[in-house]
């Protein structure tokens, strides 16, 4: 079958897209998104992908799609998984991209998010769940600037919400995903637990 869609040149231009949309004033997750979470969850994401035998297509468009929406409005967070599925297809169907890939794009970046249990029936939809998660944990340096510059916790409270985070995406991954992280995972709450431990 003869692709009617020039993948490199889409991927370029999403690339720019939400590279973009990371360094603007409007996120407020500050400008170390790009590097140090859109990144690793779109090498986590093909890792496992090649892997598993998935469509790498679907699945690199969507971990650079997941969090757009809180890229470009920090009012949409609470629900970034839908309106960044509604803005991929937005700005996927302007290229001609295959509107049953652009279906599951948008069905990887619902399910993605470990707060809201939504249905993950493709093994793109729970690579990219687990890629996102993987890169909670394998990401600790950032992770902490989230908690302690953007959320402004001290020191034990955030301790306690990273600890918390990174149970909850650990219990997200995948088993090969797993194996992959492990050795972080063990770092982060050693770290972790010396801290609160102090405490007690």
């Amino acid at each position: 079958m003869n692709q009617s869609y020039d993948y490199e040149k889409i991927r370029e231009e999403v690339r720019k897209i939400v590279k973009d949309a990371s360094y603007s004033e409007n996120n407020s997750f500050g400008d170390t998104v790009w590097v140090y979470h859109i990144l690793p969850v779109v090498k986590h994401s093909l890792m496992l992908g090649e892997m598993k035998n998935a469509d790498l297509e679907v699945l690199e468009l969507a971990a650079l799609f997941h969090d757009y929406a809180c890229l470009v409005d920090a009012e949409l967070y609470k629900e970034h998984h839908i309106h960044s599925g509604d803005l991929a297809q937005k700005i996927l169907q302007k290229y001609d991209f295959p509107q049953g890939k652009i279906d599951a794009i948008k069905a990887c970046i619902y399910g993605h998010r470990g707060s809201v249990q939504e249905k993950r029936e493709t093994i793109e939809a729970q690579i990219l769940a687990s890629a996102d998660a993987m890169s909670h944990i394998s990401e600790l340096a950032d992770l902490f600037y989230l908690a302690f510059n953007v959320h402004r916790y001290k020191t034990l409270e955030g301790c306690k919400w990273l600890k918390g985070k990174f149970n909850r995406s650990w219990n997200k991954v995948m088993p090969e995903g797993k194996e992959i992280i492990q050795e972080d995972y063990e770092l982060a709450m050693k770290i972790l637990d010396r801290a609160i431990n102090r405490n007690n």
